[in-house]
């Protein structure tokens, strides 16, 4: 599903990742796990094509990660960055312009739809209405979550996606993930994530 051959990275004068090979199957569960600062969140933007590496591949399926192939390759991927970034505006606005977009046309999406995961997550109807730039971080955690969701692509990156839930959200959170047949990549130091279902990688450098 996704590969790393021999991946180098350096930002800077730091080594993230040197001669790097991880293989993901469809529907692994892994948590990235490795001290802060070691080059995890990188990890994400390369399979993203959004940073290249230095020397060595990335394989999505059977393409390599390049430019030619990124947009094919990023209609696949459901990515929650770490501080879960919305365009300004108010929420139901926003949901609807991104399923708006030409890789999302195809999604039957309706503010009904967005209203019973607001429910569904504990969030006031309200929020639909509210600015993005007003919404607190919790709130924005499960309002991303809720996007991934109605997304719904087979592959989940995830930069620490429960930073700021409590611990019932957190578990719901982790159930989706065990339970789901999507491939999930998880950047997190959260110990609820280190769970049997969950393979753990703790070190970037080999």
């Amino acid at each position: 599903m996704i590969r790393f051959k021999d991946v180098s990275l350096k930002l800077g004068n730091k080594q993230l990742l040197k001669s790097f090979n991880l293989r993901i199957n469809k529907g692994d569960k892994v948590l990235l796990a490795a001290p802060s600062g070691s080059g995890k969140t990188s990890l994400l933007r390369l399979i993203l094509g959004s940073t290249d590496p230095d020397s060595g591949k990335i394989l999505f399926g059977k393409k390599e990660v390049a430019v030619e192939n990124i947009q094919k390759i990023r209609s696949h991927i459901a990515y929650l960055s770490k501080d879960v970034d919305f365009p300004n505006g108010k929420v139901q606005d926003v949901f609807q312009e991104i399923f708006q977009l030409p890789s999302n046309k195809h999604l039957k999406y309706t503010n009904e739809k967005l209203s019973e995961k607001l429910k569904e997550f504990d969030l006031p109807e309200e929020l639909m209405r509210r600015n993005t730039n007003l919404i607190s971080g919790g709130q924005r955690q499960r309002l991303g979550w809720i996007l991934v969701q109605l997304l719904d692509r087979p592959v989940l990156l995830l930069d620490e996606p429960t930073s700021a839930m409590n611990e019932k959200q957190k578990q719901r959170f982790i159930d989706f993930v065990v339970h789901t047949k999507k491939t999930v990549i998880c950047v997190s130091h959260d110990p609820v994530w280190q769970i049997p279902e969950v393979k753990v990688i703790t070190e970037l450098i080999s």
